[in-house]
């Protein structure tokens, strides 16, 4: 596709009515997170993907992010956090979390984010 490609805050249509299934996590620590992601773009030849993403609140380790992430906070909010950084973004905020990150993704609270992912 080459032309623009608007992303809505609240997904396709029907989307945010749409039933919550088990997302994938790293290491669980605490909670089940149960959500949904509607992928608006993926360049497979160069790893990347973007699109809308939710889930209800859990905790999860990463011994290594395993790729580069841009994300921007639609709703909720997450707490990123290691023996050496502790940071919580919240609505309205933007941020990268590079490959290769450890440490924990902290989220109390349900969460609505864009996100772009390369490699």
């Amino acid at each position: 596709m080459t032309n623009p490609i608007k992303f809505s805050a609240t997904g396709p249509e029907d989307w945010m009515q749409s039933a919550n299934v088990a997302l994938p996590t790293a290491k669980l620590i605490e909670g089940q997170p149960q959500g949904a992601e509607h992928l608006y773009f993926e360049r497979e030849a160069h790893k990347i993907k973007s699109g809308i993403w939710r889930s209800t609140p859990y905790t999860e380790w990463y011994d290594e992010y395993p790729c580069d992430e841009f994300m921007y906070v639609l709703e909720g909010s997450v707490t990123l956090e290691n023996d050496s950084f502790s940071e919580t973004y919240k609505k309205g905020d933007a941020f990268l979390l590079p490959k290769g990150f450890k440490g924990y993704w902290k989220q109390t609270e349900e969460m609505l984010k864009f996100y772009v992912l390369v490699g």
